[in-house]
């Protein structure tokens, strides 16, 4: 199932894969990711995306398709921000990833 994360500011413009097989979230190759990655102390996953995005995005582009074994993490990768992936991943009808699979 495709999913998607963007925001109006166009910050990013995300494109996943959900694979129900095993349960895992692929953020496809060509997504755009935030600028920034938040260092805020409340922020404990910043060191983790930081890792993930060296040598996979090159001037915001992901550049390989990148595998997260939940909703958030995927979506954190994204905004470079603390998100609940639950609600942020959207597929084509704006539909949330928790009212599809009622996760």
């Amino acid at each position: 199932m495709k999913l998607y994360l963007k925001n109006r500011k166009g910050t990013y413009d995300a494109t996943a894969k959900y694979d129900v097989n095993n349960q895992t979230f692929i953020v496809l190759k060509g997504s755009v990711v935030s600028k920034e990655v938040s260092n805020s102390p409340k922020f404990r996953s910043a060191k983790s995306i930081e890792k993930h995005r060296d040598g996979n995005v090159v001037d915001q582009i992901v550049q390989r398709n990148i595998t997260f074994k939940s909703a958030s993490t995927a979506a954190n990768f994204v905004t470079g921000t603390s998100t609940n992936g639950c609600l942020a991943w959207k597929d084509k009808d704006g539909h949330s990833f928790k009212e599809i699979c009622g996760e």
